[in-house]
């Protein structure tokens, strides 16, 4: 969905374009200095570079600030295009409502929710989740559902309808309808020909203490994509990461040195198994575990659309 109202009456410049990112160039010191003047300069990067766009154009910036987010695919891969949102969403409405056996690759939150979803709605439908993990996330799982899988996966994207899929470990499920829920993946093809590369084998991107990317000064990254050990949430940019990246980068553009350090904030998850309950985690002290009455209270109601709607100017 466009979040068009996002900003409010924002005081900078906003381009919207469906043009894409092709990758992104760091200046090199050997590009300061001219051709030939310096040895290894060209792998050594200096501030500042270019944005390339996929018809050829180059954007220059001084300071660049990346926060492309996940790629998801199946049921959470929304389009852009409200029209083609919409009928996305429809699409999946009406394979849940034909399909009876229904198999849910990932016991993640979206995995779990999902079946939550379906059992609360359709409560004869026969849904079984596949977690290649040896618990669901939290050791927390949908009573509802009528099979839960663990160690054990589903590779790729079976088709189900004219025969059983088969698990990693051999297991066949016998399914009219397969939802992916494998979590997202870090949005950074556009930085793979950077180099030196700050990403990891899985794509995410290596950044120092103050969020910004490794080996590549004035140039910062922040929510999904950044390499760190925690839970990828919304409410970790808008607790942390962006308060971190606003004060180093105007320290930054003054000259000065950077002084705000990101040291993590505190997990909080909530969990819903449908509208009447689910389990909820806050990570303070020892950790706090809430059940289906708090669960319910803070999201199962509503899975909290109005503040969603409220964060994005909609309301």
């Amino acid at each position: 969905m466009p979040y068009t109202k996002v900003f409010g009456n924002f005081p900078g410049k906003i381009i919207r374009t469906k043009i894409e990112v092709a990758r992104i160039r760091s200046r090199s010191v050997g590009d300061l200095l001219g051709p030939g003047q310096g040895v290894g300069a060209a792998n050594v990067c200096a501030a500042g570079g270019d944005v390339i766009l996929d018809t050829g154009e180059r954007v220059p910036y001084d300071v660049i600030i990346l926060a492309t987010g996940s790629i998801w695919e199946g049921v959470v891969a929304f389009p852009n295009k409200p029209g083609e949102y919409v009928e996305h969403v429809e699409s999946w409405r009406r394979k849940i409502r034909a399909a009876q056996k229904i198999v849910i690759v990932g016991g993640g939150p979206v995995g779990i929710e999902t079946a939550g979803e379906i059992k609360d709605t359709y409560p004869s439908k026969e849904v079984t989740i596949v977690q290649g993990d040896r618990l669901l996330l939290n050791d927390v799982y949908p009573d509802k559902a009528s099979k839960i899988i663990l160690d054990d996966a589903v590779k790729g994207h079976p088709h189900c309808m004219s025969r059983p899929i088969k698990t990693r470990e051999g297991r066949e499920l016998t399914c009219d309808l397969l939802i992916t829920a494998r979590g997202g993946g870090a949005n950074t093809n556009y930085l793979k020909f950077l180099k030196p590369t700050p990403l990891t084998d899985r794509g995410y991107v290596k950044v120092l203490s103050t969020l910004e990317v490794l080996y590549h000064p004035g140039m910062f990254a922040l929510g999904d994509i950044v390499d760190l050990p925690e839970v990828k949430q919304l409410a970790k940019i808008s607790l942390g990461h962006a308060d971190v990246v606003v004060k180093n980068v105007l320290q930054y553009l003054n000259g000065e040195k950077m002084t705000h350090s990101y040291r993590g904030s505190t997990d909080y998850m909530a969990i819903c198994v449908g509208k009447g309950g689910g389990v909820s985690f806050l990570g303070l002290w020892w950790g706090f575990v809430f059940g289906d009455f708090f669960t319910r209270y803070m999201k199962s109601r509503t899975l909290l659309v109005e503040q969603v709607r409220d964060t994005l100017g909609l309301s």
